[in-house]
């Protein structure tokens, strides 16, 4: 049992969800052969039960950064702007996540792409140009998309454009794999409890399970709407019926 109190932003501490498992594999040879990470997916706000996803995004955060020459805007012989040089590779940045993310999809199981934040200049200040530019990029990407070969074309382009790369977390999404032993007991846990067969899902929204071994994991959880906002409820009746399930799968015997 682990109790994740620095979710998402805070997993990269020393303390933080892969930190605790490479503790475990170094100190004891441990690795879970099944995660069950309890995040709500019950995403309606009113299900007893919410779904057993076995797919999940992962996360990729990159910094691009452009470098300029601080000088008077007023003279002839200004330096160049680089808000000008970030929105033109905002734009192409942009071209090539469209090429290499299944960015829209019928079925809603889709990576997503953002540019968070493009900071350039400082406020207040007007016949000064600035000395460097940020641009923010995220990326939420499913398993079935490849994340690898993507970050080698951006990088190459930020080359090409004279601009530096940094990529602060690339974590790809996972998928349970098909002969996980422990799932199929799982399944049947809920389907005992609840009197109709556990529903599979797919995770939007990142978590811990991209850090699972071999991408052994599941995110199933209780019920609720509006995570991270103000309008944030937690459905109080999935509560009892989720430890029923968890009870039922401890039960389970395996060999």
């Amino acid at each position: 049992l682990l109790l994740v109190g620095n979710e998402e932003n805070g997993e990269a501490d020393p303390w933080g969800t892969p930190h605790v498992l490479r503790a475990c594999r170094s100190e004891s040879g441990w690795s879970p052969e099944l995660m069950l990470v309890g995040e709500r997916t019950g995403e309606q706000g009113s299900e007893l039960y919410g779904q057993v996803c076995t797919a999940s995004r992962g996360v990729i955060r990159m910094r691009v950064t452009v470098q300029g020459l601080r000088g008077h805007s007023g003279t002839g012989g200004a330096p160049g702007d680089l808000l000008d040089r970030l929105i033109e590779l905002r734009t192409v940045l942009g071209g090539l996540l469209a090429r290499h993310l299944t960015l829209s999809s019928a079925d809603g199981w889709e990576s997503s792409a953002r540019f968070p934040f493009l900071a350039v200049g400082e406020a207040g200040v007007y016949n000064i140009t600035a000395g460097e530019g940020v641009l923010g990029v995220e990326i939420r990407p499913i398993p079935e998309d490849d994340v690898q070969g993507l970050i080698a074309r951006v990088r190459a382009l930020t080359e090409e454009l004279g601009a530096d790369l940094e990529v602060e977390i690339m974590e790809n999404g996972v998928r349970c794999p098909d002969d996980n032993r422990w799932l199929p007991h799982l399944l049947a846990a809920v389907e005992s409890v609840s009197g109709a067969p556990a529903v599979i899902g797919r995770k939007m929204p990142g978590s811990s399970a991209r850090f699972a071994p071999g991408g052994h994991q599941v995110v199933w959880g209780q019920a609720g709407v509006g995570p991270h906002s103000s309008e944030e409820r937690h459905f109080i009746p999935s509560i009892a019926p989720y430890l029923a399930c968890l009870d039922a799968f401890l039960g389970t015997r395996t060999v």
